[in-house]
C-alpha cells in the first residue's frame, strides 16, 4: 500500500544505472552516518572535536586542521555568501571537510542530473510542488531563524559553548536541523524524483542521529545545568 502509492507520486526511475546506483548508495551511507552518531562516532568538527581523541604534533596541526569558518565553507561553496551568520570556534580535520564537500557536491550534481532525465517520463499521478514550495519556504525561515538564535550567543569575540534559549530551543537542541529536515522534504516535494527521495530519508536519518549525539554531549558538557526535558530534534517525542 506504501509503496504503491510512494510510486504514484514520483517519476519513473531514470534510465540511468549511475543514478539509480547513487541514490542506493547515498540512502545507505547517510543512514550509516546517522547510526555513527547515535553510537558516538561524530564526524569531528566544531563542539565535536576533541583534541584528547585528536591527538596530533604542531606540524601535522598545520596541515589537517581547519578553523571551523573555513570548514563550513568548503561544505557549503557556493553557498559560502551566507555563511556570515555564523561564529564558529573550534576546528576540524582538513580530510572531513574535503569528504563533506565532495559529497554534498555530487548529491547536487545528481540530483540536478535526475530531473533533467526526468523531463520525458509521464508526470506523477500527483503534484506535490505547491506543497514542497511551502515547506521549504517554512523550513528555510525556521533554519535561518534558529541559526540567527544560535550567532547571537557569542560576543565580543567570546568563544565559551552556551546553552540555547528562545524559539524552539525550549523544547528541543536542534531546532534548526528539525527545519533542515522540513526543507529537504520540500526539495523531494517539488523535484518528486527517487534521488530526492532517497536523499532526504538519509538526511533524515542523518540529521536524528546528530541531533542525539548534540544533545548527548550537551548533558555531558553541562551536567544538571541541562533541561532534561528539552529533546534532540522532535518537540515533546525525540
Amino acid at each position: 500500500m506504501v509503496i504503491s502509492y510512494f510510486l504514484r507520486v514520483v517519476f519513473p526511475p531514470p534510465p540511468s544505472l549511475l543514478v539509480n546506483a547513487v541514490s542506493i548508495v547515498t540512502l545507505l551511507c547517510l543512514i550509516a552516518g546517522g547510526y555513527m552518531e547515535i553510537g558516538g562516532k561524530s564526524k569531528q568538527y566544531a563542539k565535536f572535536f576533541d583534541p584528547n581523541t585528536n591527538k596530533i604534533s604542531k606540524v601535522e596541526e598545520n596541515r589537517k586542521l581547519l578553523r571551523s569558518r573555513h570548514g563550513m565553507l568548503i561544505f557549503y561553496t557556493p553557498s559560502f555568501i551566507v555563511v556570515f551568520i555564523h561564529k564558529f570556534s573550534g576546528f576540524m580535520m582538513r580530510n572531513v571537510a574535503i569528504t563533506i564537500g565532495l559529497s554534498y557536491t555530487v548529491s547536487t550534481a545528481t540530483m540536478i542530473y535526475a530531473q533533467y532525465l526526468s523531463r520525458e517520463s509521464p508526470e506523477p499521478c500527483v503534484d506535490l510542488k505547491y506543497v514542497g514550495e511551502g515547506m521549504f519556504l517554512i523550513g528555510i525561515i525556521g533554519n535561518f531563524y534558529h541559526h540567527y538564535i544560535l550567532s547571537k550567543l557569542r560576543k565580543n569575540g567570546n568563544k565559551e559553548y552556551k546553552i540555547p534559549t528562545g524559539a524552539l530551543f525550549d523544547l528541543v537542541i536542534c531546532p534548526h536541523y528539525f527545519f533542515e529536515i522540513v526543507e529537504f522534504i520540500g526539495v523531494s516535494c517539488i523535484s518528486q524524483t527517487m534521488f530526492s527521495f532517497c536523499f532526504t530519508l538519509g538526511t533524515i536519518f542523518l540529521l536524528i542521529g546528530r541531533s542525539h549525539a548534540t544533545r548527548k554531549w550537551y548533558i555531558l558538557k553541562f551536567g544538571e545545568t541541562f533541561r532534561k526535558d528539552i529533546k534532540a530534534i522532535v518537540p515533546y517525542f525525540f
